[in-house]
């Protein structure tokens, strides 16, 4: 959010540039962001797509890939007292009541419970890890638009230089300097907006990786402590 924001007043607010002349005077002029990426043509459309699909990405893991949706210590707590107890139906119901990975893996123990231990283990291991892997690879998209806007701002920046080299075979001296320096910094636009994509799609990316994977590592501690108090510990101790 703070990105968007931040993005946003980039665009809207125009940049003063400053250049003194031989004869020491200072002349100024602004660059309004807004107006000179509308110059970036089909590669410029393009990059405003993969915007999108990026904002669309990021929005969706923010509101999905939540704690709550992996594990949480109440549910252990709360499941714990109820194998021993022998309520195993009263177990199915609070898992379903409160869906997430630990409670399909805790599910998972319950209903097959008469299985040796070993494969108890590794059946609710896969069940993590499968859940895991499908969070990670819906971020995915992030890391491939990050690789893919740069490449596309490059390609708009040589077709634009080779336009602008057109223009002066066709004109030659005539406007020469002028046409030469607008069409260069028109075409410079989608390689500035291609890193102003690439940017933060890779710390978003890396960000939602890194939250998988501590997400990771709390369910597997909590579904260590499910499975030595109900398959490992030894009846009495």
């Amino acid at each position: 959010m703070l990105y968007r924001w931040a993005t946003l007043i980039f665009l809207t607010t125009p940049l003063t540039t400053f250049a003194q002349v031989s004869g020491g005077e200072t002349i100024s002029a602004e660059i309004d962001w807004l107006h000179e990426l509308t110059k970036g043509g089909n590669t410029g459309i393009a990059l405003f797509i993969l915007t999108f699909v990026m904002v669309t990405i990021a929005v969706e893991r923010v509101i999905n890939l939540r704690a709550a949706r992996i594990v949480s210590a109440e549910f252990t707590q709360s499941v714990l007292p109820l194998w021993h107890a022998g309520r195993f139906q009263q177990l199915h119901e609070y898992c379903e009541k409160h869906p997430s990975t630990i409670s399909r893996m805790a599910a998972f123990l319950a209903e097959h419970r008469e299985a040796p231990p070993e494969l108890l283990i590794q059946g609710a291991s896969d069940i993590g890890n499968r859940e895991l892997l499908n969070e990670q690879k819906k971020a995915y998209g992030l890391a491939v638009i990050a690789g893919l806007a740069p490449l596309l701002g490059l390609l708009g920046t040589i077709i634009g230089m080779i336009e602008s080299f057109k223009l002066v075979e066709i004109y030659g001296d005539e406007g020469g300097a002028t046409i030469l320096a607008g069409s260069i910094s028109k075409a410079l636009i989608t390689t500035a907006l291609g890193l102003i994509i690439a940017i933060p799609s890779l710390g978003l990316y890396h960000l939602f990786k890194f939250k998988i994977q501590s997400l990771g590592r709390l369910l597997d501690e909590e579904m260590d402590r499910l499975i030595n108090a109900w398959l490992l510990k030894k009846p009495g101790a």
